[in-house]
């Protein structure tokens, strides 16, 4: 009998906490964080549900952001889209030209205090969430580049801190290439491509979104790159997190990352001094913001918008900007989060910390059209890889590349 009393007891208590949830308006969040940044998503999502009486946020992660991607588009065919999601700047401009997304600036006109919290917000993300002069979304998951390397190694070769420039750089990699050690090892990436080019005075495009990486700065910054790899030999390269675990392992003494990187660096616990340090620069100062925005979608129910809507003012707070900052290694997206205790105690702890967030005051990000998602691999596939891997002519290839990325942004 006591057993029976036990169970039913149970089975109350269940049904009554599975009431309790049901009571409340459910918030659907599509996301593609997993590992230890899915994780802290998830505690602070876990911990904004314990503070709601009548909002539950449903986190659920589609595993990378291809299958986030796909989600969306078949949720927008079906008309069963989720209340929010993650989306790239180049998603954003195809969601918001079809009206699948409801612009974020809806509801700043209807929430005075919040429009005026927007001005603490890092310029660069007002710019990057803002499509034909109408705020659409706002940031989410965004990460800075940066240089990670071995201060033990740049010590033993006299080196006393990481080079300002680019010029620099190439001759310090000449002074920590020797034996078995090189200077640096990277897979071919975009992204590298783009600091080059902008850092030597370069654009990928002008005014007129036509591509023009094949001017004088991207012929230098390609075969910068190029020289490293095949006429000074301070660097080969690899594929995937190859670099990282070179770095790791002692062979090569600096690699480019993000400033999530730092976390998953760590968590190895390398046997050297980890030092960071923000983008060299030459004819001006440059670095790309990466990572994604969120969105609302407009097929949501008018009261699963606002309870989305009272998630996103929660987690872009100055106090949680900062804890999820920490937790990641993604930088906040206002300004007085910087300025918080916790914050500036990391910065302490970890020398270069706060340079490679200052980065915020002049960073940029790719262009917004939808064409650019294709443009880039484009990019990749018939300029950077024959260059890198096939040492082939740099003005060719990218003169090839411009013709074929023209291509598929006149199709946007």
């Amino acid at each position: 009998m006591k057993r029976i009393i036990f169970a039913l007891f149970i089975i109350l208590t269940l049904t009554g906490c599975k009431k309790e949830r049901t009571d409340r308006v459910v918030v659907t969040f599509w996301h593609a964080m997993g590992g230890p940044l899915g994780r802290a998503l998830d505690q602070l999502i876990d911990e904004f549900n314990s503070m709601q009486d009548s909002i539950y946020v449903n986190s659920i992660s589609m595993g990378n952001y291809n299958a986030l991607s796909q989600k969306i588009m078949a949720s927008i065919l079906a008309r069963k889209t989720p209340t929010i999601a993650q989306v790239y700047e180049s998603w954003t401009t195809s969601l918001a030209r079809s009206g699948a997304i409801q612009p974020i600036e809806d509801f700043v006109k209807k929430d005075s205090a919040f429009k005026k919290q927007l001005e603490d917000f890092f310029p660069v993300f007002i710019r990057d969430n803002t499509y034909d002069s109408v705020l659409y979304t706002l940031p989410f998951n965004k990460s800075v580049t940066a240089y990670f390397y071995n201060v033990d190694m740049f010590k033993r070769k006299g080196i006393d801190r990481f080079p300002e420039t680019y010029s620099e750089l190439l001759e310090v990699s000449k002074k920590l290439t020797s034996g078995d050690t090189l200077a640096t090892a990277f897979s071919v990436t975009v992204g590298m491509f783009e600091q080059l080019l902008y850092a030597f005075g370069g654009r990928l495009l002008d005014e007129n979104r036509n591509p023009v990486f094949d001017s004088e700065a991207g012929i230098k910054a390609l075969k910068y790159l190029q020289d490293m790899l095949y006429k000074y030999h301070v660097a080969h390269l690899t594929t995937g997190y190859q670099h990282q675990d070179e770095f790791l392992a002692g062979r090569v003494a600096y690699v480019m990352g993000t400033s999530v990187s730092y976390a998953f660096i760590m968590r190895q616990k390398p046997t050297f001094t980890l030092g960071m340090a923000p983008m060299p620069h030459e004819v001006r100062k440059v670095c790309f913001i990466m990572g994604t925005n969120i969105a609302i979608f407009r097929r949501a129910g008018e009261k699963e918008k606002r309870a989305a809507w009272t998630f996103i003012k929660w987690f872009t707070s100055p106090e949680i900007q900062a804890r999820w900052a920490l937790a990641t290694g993604y930088v906040p997206v206002r300004r007085s989060a910087v300025n918080l205790p916790e914050v500036q105690k990391r910065f302490k702890e970890v020398p270069g910390l706060e340079d490679v967030w200052a980065q915020l005051d002049y960073a940029i990000t790719e262009p917004v059209l939808p064409g650019w998602f294709i443009g880039r691999k484009l990019l990749s596939q018939l300029s950077l890889e024959p260059a890198l891997r096939g040492r082939m002519d740099v003005e060719e290839v990218l003169r090839r590349g411009k013709l074929e990325v023209a291509r598929a942004l006149k199709q946007d």
